[in-house]
């Protein structure tokens, strides 16, 4: 009879078996259980994953007897059977969506998934991620070891800064202290070129330094400023206030000098209170350059040294000779710049005189 529909027929055993056998190829646990938390039916991989015998995967076991057989043999950690049955029961009945890891006690680690079903029941299932869990871990740890070698490598660091600004602390020291000044002098390269007093280089050291300054500047085409530094009134210091206090003045006066050049300049004394420096020349800054280097040098070496007896205040008179504008061999320069430096204690002495500036003999 025509529109007239005919039930449906149920499907086939032989597809309720194709479902079967493609549920149990899954990787993936599958279980599935009713409103009553009976067993409707589950796959191979749920079986083997938790490890379960035959008889507690058939169709119709209460969920509770898997729940007991689990608490018994120590899945759900330690504790009182029952209770963890009740309370594993308790939230089952809430046929609520979950989501959870549970680790085996051989190790095996799981994701938990479960899903409510329109009619009560529901469904779980079970993806084992224990490699994924233990690559993870091993990334946290290797993350803790690489925090911890940062911290070793800061605290490493920071000794290292510790330990520069002590070297930095005993490099000053070195330059006003005379025990330092004498410690060196166990070396014997450096007693034959240096002031015993002040640590600088002396008069045989920088006159091989000039020599070979001015061969290299005639090799290159550039210039050289030779800058003759003498003491005013030094000699009242040592007589009123002793050669002690006139030492340690000049070690003084040494230390300030160099403060007052710069790296590439060379600095030595020469003689009792007369001190020389061998400075660079940029052509771009001309004179300007050695103008700013003889300034420094005169007010650093400007003041006033006091002690029982009363205060003496000293000063220098600077003499500067150019290579090759001024001389064109050290003898000729070191002659020059002695003028200069004459020049300037005659003109009143505590100022600066360029050899360019004097008149002619």
């Amino acid at each position: 009879m025509q529109g007239v529909m005919q039930p449906q027929a149920a499907a086939p055993a032989s597809d309720i078996g194709v479902i079967r056998e493609a549920l149990d190829v899954l990787h993936i646990g599958l279980a599935i259980f009713d409103s009553d938390l009976c067993l409707v039916s589950c796959n191979r991989s749920y079986r083997e994953l938790l490890c379960l015998p035959t008889e507690l995967c058939q169709r119709g076991t209460a969920l509770e007897a898997i729940f007991r057989y689990n608490a018994r043999r120590g899945e759900y950690g330690a504790g009182d059977p029952e209770a963890l049955v009740k309370e594993r029961l308790v939230l089952a009945r809430q046929f609520k969506p979950h989501c959870y890891h549970r680790a085996r006690p051989d190790g095996t680690v799981f994701e938990v998934n479960g899903y409510p079903l329109p009619s009560g029941g529901f469904v779980t299932t079970y993806n084992d991620i224990t490699q994924v869990t233990r690559a993870t871990e091993m990334l946290a740890e290797k993350e803790k070891d690489l925090i911890k070698h940062i911290e070793d490598l800061e605290i490493e660091q920071e000794m290292i800064e510790q330990q520069a600004q002590q070297i930095v602390q005993m490099a000053e020291d070195l330059a006003v202290q005379n025990k330092e000044i004498e410690a060196s002098r166990q070396q014997s390269d450096f007693q034959a070129k240096h002031d015993e007093l002040t640590g600088l280089p002396n008069r045989r050291f920088f006159t091989d330094q000039l020599e070979q300054a001015l061969e290299r500047a005639a090799r290159v085409g550039t210039s050289k400023a030779l800058l003759f530094v003498d003491l005013d009134n030094f000699k009242p210091v040592n007589d009123v206030l002793g050669h002690v206090q006139g030492d340690k003045v000049l070690r003084e006066v040494a230390l300030a000098l160099l403060k007052s050049v710069r790296d590439s300049d060379f600095v030595a004394r020469v003689g009792g209170d007369e001190f020389a420096v061998i400075a660079g020349m940029k052509p771009e800054n001309g004179l300007n350059g050695v103008q700013v280097v003889a300034e420094r040098i005169l007010s650093a070496v400007s003041m006033a040294i006091g002690g029982s007896k009363g205060s003496i205040a000293i000063s220098a008179s600077i003499g500067v000779a150019l290579f090759p504008q001024d001389a064109k061999d050290s003898t000729e320069l070191l002659k020059q710049a002695d003028k200069a430096m004459y020049a300037a204690k005659a003109a009143g002495r505590n100022r600066i005189v360029f050899a360019s500036e004097m008149t002619p003999d």
